[in-house]
């Protein structure tokens, strides 16, 4: 149990107004900047966004604090805590709080403490600039306070899910690929940081190969066009789930998951040499951006250099139809190739290019026009599906 012991003015304590039981109570007070504990540092992960200190907000926070007026208390919203308990020394004005786990921290006015914590360090904070302070005892979790304390600039519901630990089945899924640091799970997490992945992203892509979401039937097939065109939607498509279903199939789909995102960046890297095999010059398109001996972009997950862009209104339905070779293990549920992407990828690579791209010319041209075409995610979907029948069947 973790003990932060300092000075504060106005101490108040505020018991439920309802006969609950529960040992919730919120305490109130003032708090001098310079008195603030150094310590509160290691406790924001209950915080839903990470602190990005070069907004304008985050200026303004720090201008108040410098300035000469003594109004800061009043114009700031104040600290928000989760703690264990409380206890006050009403002679000496001196108050503890106690802190033990993941639900314990700070949960809103991050910017605030982050900003106090910083001029702190650098020796800046010269006069008495007091702050006003929350701190709630015995909360269950520190997610619905969070969310309703986040209101004035919203949080993403990824966020908030991020609280909840809704994306561990995700997190174990990629632990070992290059990539797995660079994904952010939180508002303004790695922010600034080169080749940042929203968990939204890795969501929306692993969708397109999940057979509950998007089963594949003699009867019919669904196409996974929400992959493209709504981040959100999808994120909230896996979430619709429930977290033990998502969980078994996230664990299902392990597999192969590897082998999807190393999929993507080889057709990233490849797409402009399987054009020319089938007699298109992709860097000629305008959307392209191609500059010849110059990087234009990399691949989204290994980072290779490129010297073209390929706009994902493209990628996304090329992708998902390699989910065409995928096959579920009837007794243990494991999802598995039924032929190897790459070797797909290698035997029909150039032909699935010189699909796409004639389609791209028969709809204007337009990258997110195909990216929303039904028809152009079905005769991708099919070349490969019929591909993999005729393999199997040997």
């Amino acid at each position: 149990m973790k003990k932060l012991t300092f000075k504060v003015k106005s101490f108040k304590k505020m018991e439920s107004p309802y006969d609950l039981k529960t040992g919730r109570t919120k305490y109130v007070c003032f708090v001098n900047a310079k008195d603030i504990p150094m310590e509160l540092e290691n406790w924001m992960t209950t915080n839903p966004r990470e602190q990005k200190l070069t907004t304008n907000v985050a200026k303004a926070i720090e201008g108040s604090l410098l300035d000469n007026k003594e109004k800061f208390h009043e114009l700031n919203r104040g600290i928000v805590m989760s703690v264990d308990s409380v206890d006050y020394d009403n002679k000496e004005n001196m108050m503890s709080i106690y802190m033990e786990d993941d639900i314990h921290g700070n949960i809103d006015g991050g910017h605030t403490l982050k900003i106090i914590l910083n001029l702190q360090k650098s020796g800046s904070l010269l006069k008495e600039k007091y702050v006003f302070m929350e701190i709630f005892t015995q909360i269950e979790s520190p997610v619905e306070l969070a969310e309703a304390r986040n209101t004035s600039v919203q949080v993403t519901q990824a966020t908030i899910e991020e609280l909840k630990q809704s994306f561990e089945c995700i997190k174990e899924a990629i632990k070992n690929e290059s990539f797995a640091n660079r994904i952010s799970y939180k508002q303004n997490e790695l922010n600034g940081e080169k080749g940042i992945i929203e968990v939204r992203e890795i969501i929306a892509i692993t969708n397109m190969f999940n057979q509950t979401l998007y089963p594949i039937t003699s009867q019919s097939i669904n196409h996974p066009i929400q992959s493209y065109t709504g981040k959100e939607s999808s994120l909230n498509a896996f979430l619709r789930l429930e977290k033990s279903d998502r969980d078994n199939i996230i664990s299902n789909m392990s597999p192969i998951i590897p082998d999807i995102f190393e999929l993507w960046d080889i057709i990233e890297e490849e797409f402009a040499d399987k054009a020319l095999k089938g007699k298109k010059i992709y860097r000629s398109k305008k959307y392209a951006k191609h500059v010849k001996n110059q990087i234009v972009s990399n691949t989204m997950f290994r980072m290779k250099t490129l010297d073209y862009y390929l706009p994902k209104g493209l990628i996304y339905p090329l992708v998902s139809a390699f989910r065409a070779l995928v096959g579920i293990d009837s007794e243990t549920g494991k999802y598995y190739w039924k032929v190897k992407p790459f070797e797909a990828w290698n035997d029909l690579g150039a032909n699935l290019v010189k699909t796409l791209l004639t389609a791209s010319e028969d709809l204007s041209d337009s990258p997110d026009t195909i990216g929303k075409s039904q028809n152009t995610w079905d005769i991708l979907f099919k070349e490969l599906y019929i591909y993999a029948f005729s393999r199997t069947q040997k």
